[in-house]
């Protein structure tokens, strides 16, 4: 079960990385190969949503919370489980954005500021720097 954990962890990373290069680097106008397959698909946002949210349930799963658990006014009073909110939270306006507005360059800087927040939340939830 630790080898199935840590491969969604790199699943994880890896996919927030294509995720984020894409939001950088996806030009529709570009003859590249990538910006093609990128455009050819749509974008990668609602995949990289897809898998995210399946490797985080699982990640969340191993570490003994349950979906039911993440209401719980006990998760809720922890710094960990309001920094989970965080996270969460700003991943449901990622996916909101995404599909009301979907990638539109004005907005990138936005987008990706969102983005890099919930790095860092995630970042901290693993490493407890500041909480």
């Amino acid at each position: 079960m630790r080898v199935l954990y840590l491969l969604a962890i790199w699943v994880h990373i890896l996919t927030i990385a294509v995720w984020v290069g894409a939001m950088f680097f996806g030009d529709p106008q570009s003859t590249r190969r990538s910006s093609q397959l990128v455009e050819k698909m749509h974008g990668v946002g609602w995949y990289a949503q897809a898998v995210v949210w399946t490797t985080g349930l699982f990640m969340l799963s191993y570490r003994g919370i349950t979906p039911g658990m993440l209401f719980s006014a006990e998760f809720v009073s922890t710094a960990w489980g309001r920094a989970m909110w965080a996270k969460i939270g700003l991943v449901l306006v990622l996916a909101i954005f995404q599909a009301i507005v979907g990638h539109k360059g004005g907005l990138l800087y936005g987008y990706l500021s969102v983005t890099f927040v919930v790095v860092a939340i995630s970042v901290w939830l693993v490493r407890p720097i500041l909480l």
